[in-house]
């Protein structure tokens, strides 16, 4: 399947996790993708595992700075001469109590995931409008729609992105702009794998979070991806201002009066 032959992309957070994951579905459905981080090495390997390379633009960004997020929209653009597709993925997640949030530490999370996707909208939706039309997929985050502590501010910064993806989608929409969002359940990405094999009580921990999943299993970026690809292609034509949980059932679930009755975790006698 080639949906996105002849299309240009850009997807922040590339280098590793969900974001690499949306980078590598998108070049393997035909699109040239211009992958933003700030981890370089990340990209680098994302390069080097690339099997058309020719199709693959980096671009090594702090997205917490407004103008540079801004910036590598427009270099993008120049690059390509025409965007079809952005991908917000980039973000960030620090814990800790609530009553030890900081102002700087409340700042820097917010100007990653909501003020950076403000920035890259801004710059990306004039040019698509001028051009026609275009989508941008946003990622939040199941937490933006329950409550995971303590992880206060991550979850307040997510559930205003899905705000922001709204009004950008109903201001937009008359000029041909689709701004959609996917929400992300528990989704296990290499680098998490990686932790659990060397960390047991990790292991443990995701794990028994199955329990809260009604399809009984973690998800992976594939799945993320797949939904993004959804949303930014020729099919969801008439879908904008939408947030799609993709969580394995978890928001929608629900719990077992009794426990008993619980189907078991996978591997489980």
């Amino acid at each position: 399947m080639t949906r996105f032959t002849d299309r240009n992309v850009i997807v922040t957070g590339a280098a590793q996790g969900i974001g690499r994951g949306i980078a590598e579905a998108f070049l393997a459905e035909g699109a040239r993708v211009f992958a933003a981080d700030v981890r370089a090495d990340g990209l680098r390997k994302l390069r080097a595992a690339a099997a058309e390379p020719g199709r693959l633009d980096v671009h090594v960004v702090d997205l917490s700075d407004f103008e540079a997020a801004a910036a590598m929209v427009r270099e993008a653009i120049a690059v390509y001469g025409d965007l079809h597709v952005l991908v917000n993925c980039a973000g960030i997640m620090p814990d800790g109590p609530f009553l030890e949030v900081t102002k700087e530490m409340f700042d820097l999370v917010f100007a990653v995931n909501a003020r950076a996707p403000l920035a890259t909208m801004q710059v990306a939706a004039a040019h698509m409008a001028d051009r026609g039309g275009g989508a941008i997929v946003n990622i939040a985050s199941a937490n933006a729609f329950k409550n995971e502590s303590p992880e206060s501010v991550y979850n307040a910064s997510k559930a205003a992105l899905v705000a922001l993806t709204k009004a950008a989608a109903h201001e937009l929409g008359h000029r041909g702009v689709r701004v959609n969002c996917v929400a992300p359940g528990q989704t296990l990405t290499p680098e998490e794998r990686a932790l659990m094999a060397g960390d047991a009580d990790e292991a443990r921990m995701q794990r028994e979070y199955l329990r809260r999943i009604p399809l009984r299993r973690a998800g992976t970026p594939r799945d993320q991806a797949a939904a993004v690809l959804f949303l930014a292609s020729d099919d969801a034509g008439w879908v904008t201002g939408q947030t799609l949980i993709v969580d394995g059932g978890e928001i929608g679930g629900g719990d077992w009066y009794n426990p008993d009755d619980a189907p078991p975790l996978p591997g489980q006698a």
